[in-house]
């Protein structure tokens, strides 16, 4: 039994400590910098085992990202939010750590920099894949199974 409890116990610290992360904006003086960790719910900027969720709000400081940011497991944006990715911006989806696809959008992305995804269970981007808008030369590349049904054109 004491065995059982031990095996038990040290496959549960394997499994990753995917958290979800919730936008919330509004920091004074970097109302929609995604780098700014005070415009997280959890205080700090997201990273690899980070599922962010972009929830539609009251204000409109939604996230901007303008430089590269730490890779992030999952994203959604829901519906009457948006995200906007500056020229110089680049969102990666490495979605190893997680069973998801790499977005889940209904909701608004528009890129003019660069998205990547890869390492996703499911597809690349689940909802509505044509609310991810490349505009400017924006990028976006994805890998994996059953990318060509969800690759937005």
């Amino acid at each position: 039994m004491n065995k059982l409890i031990i095996v038990s116990i040290f496959l549960i610290s394997c499994l990753p400590a995917f958290s979800q992360s919730v936008w919330k904006g509004g920091t004074p003086g970097r109302p929609t910098d995604w780098m700014e960790p005070r415009n997280w719910s959890d205080q700090r900027v997201p990273g690899w085992e980070d599922g962010v969720l972009i929830p539609h709000l009251w204000h409109n400081n939604y996230p901007v990202i303008n430089t590269g940011v730490p890779a992030i497991a999952h994203l959604e944006v829901e519906g009457g939010a948006h995200l906007y990715i500056g020229p110089k911006g680049h969102l990666l989806i490495d979605g190893g750590a997680t069973t998801n696809s790499g977005i889940l959008l209904t909701g608004l992305i528009r890129n003019e920099g660069a998205v990547s995804i890869f390492n996703t269970a499911l597809a690349a981007i689940d909802g509505q894949p044509g609310k991810l808008i490349n505009q400017n030369q924006g990028r976006f590349t994805a890998t994996g199974a059953d990318m060509a049904a969800h690759m937005p054109r």
